[in-house]
């Protein structure tokens, strides 16, 4: 069966599951650990998971083992439940691959077999043994390939999910909290729940957000560069106080922030050839919500492209710096951002 997505997968279980052999593969994790514990749900009662679900982690058993095990009857039920997680099959060589695609054919239609890999297992490129693996169980199975959700669908579903909490949120305001803290779905849970709390049945606000909710370094950063561009440079120490508190690596941080100064550049470069923050969200394919360009471009404005460069040279020499000096952390991005405050005019 072709490889299917988050949407399908859903689809499947509500029809009912025909097949007995699935591969979970995919960057997000906690959808995947979510989907993969409905469908071990559906296939084994609770009451007799102990006779039934057999779960292996990693390469700590061997396939014989596995597929011996894959053989056995359940016990007062119709399935039985295997969960391989991240066992290497990549190691195995072609020979290997081949008599693992016949051992996978022949269990019993009784036994549903589930291969799982976490985000960081997969290969980040084009793999041809990993190509070959996705075959066998396309062949034989399904694969479900379970990613990020965009934060357009995340942010509906947090519209949903507030009234289930008492309170409501609307979409422009649960897209900011995405921005906030990022896509990954099981952080935008946790930070949307603590807001949710916080709001005492009030309709959550932008203001509610930045009171509560832990920003990526990423959002964080963006508004260490917004402050020092409006010359607010004690609400940048601020911001980067409570990212050290956070024990964020100096070189997160620098990073981002160089990340930033090269936006800044390009929506400079932009507004001197007369285009709107529209036109260069557009141009470099920035996500509309996803920061705030048009809170910083007054500001953008008013610096010339050679202070940017200037910023962009310092945060250059305080990455080889990171990197290279003893000087402290908290030292290095304090001189660091006293310095691109200097240079904003």
């Amino acid at each position: 069966m072709p490889l299917i997505d988050e949407d399908i997968f859903a689809k499947m279980l509500k029809s009912g599951i025909t097949q007995n052999i699935f591969l979970f593969c995919g960057d997000d994790d906690y959808l995947k650990e979510y989907y993969c514990g409905l469908l071990t749900s559906k296939t084994v009662d609770e009451s007799l998971m102990f006779f039934n679900f057999h779960k292996y982690e990693d390469d700590e058993t061997d396939l014989e083992a596995i597929f011996a095990d894959a053989e056995n009857f359940p016990v007062m039920a119709e399935k039985t439940c295997l969960l391989v997680r991240n066992y290497p099959l990549e190691q195995l060589n072609s020979n290997g691959l081949a008599e693992f695609e016949k051992k996978l054919k022949d269990i019993p239609e009784s036994t549903v077999m589930i291969f799982y890999f976490s985000a960081d297992m997969l290969p980040s490129g084009r793999n041809a043994k990993w190509d070959s693996i996705i075959k066998i169980f396309e062949k034989l199975g399904s694969v479900v390939k379970i990613e990020h959700r965009t934060p357009a669908k995340t942010a509906k579903l947090l519209v949903s999910r507030a009234k289930e909490k008492g309170t409501s949120i609307d979409y422009d305001t649960a897209m900011y909290l995405i921005n906030c803290v990022g896509e990954d779905l099981q952080v935008i849970l946790n930070e949307f729940n603590k807001v949710c709390a916080f709001s005492c049945g009030e309709p959550v606000t932008k203001e509610m957000i930045d009171i509560t909710a832990v920003k990526s370094v990423e959002a964080s950063v963006f508004d260490i560069s917004a402050s020092i561009f409006s010359g607010e440079t004690d609400k940048a120490y601020k911001i980067l106080n409570e990212l050290l508190r956070q024990k964020t690596a100096a070189s997160a941080i620098i990073g981002a922030l160089g990340s930033a100064y090269v936006n800044a550049y390009r929506l400079k470069v932009a507004l001197n050839a007369d285009k709107t923050v529209n036109d260069f969200a557009s141009q470099f394919q920035y996500k509309e919500t996803k920061y705030s360009f048009g809170k910083i471009s007054p500001f953008v404005r008013k610096s010339t492209l050679s202070s940017i460069r200037k910023a962009l040279n310092i945060l250059s020499e305080a990455d080889v710096k990171s990197k290279s000096s003893r000087i402290s952390e908290e030292m290095l991005l304090t001189e660091l951002i006293s310095k691109l405050a200097s240079c904003k005019e």
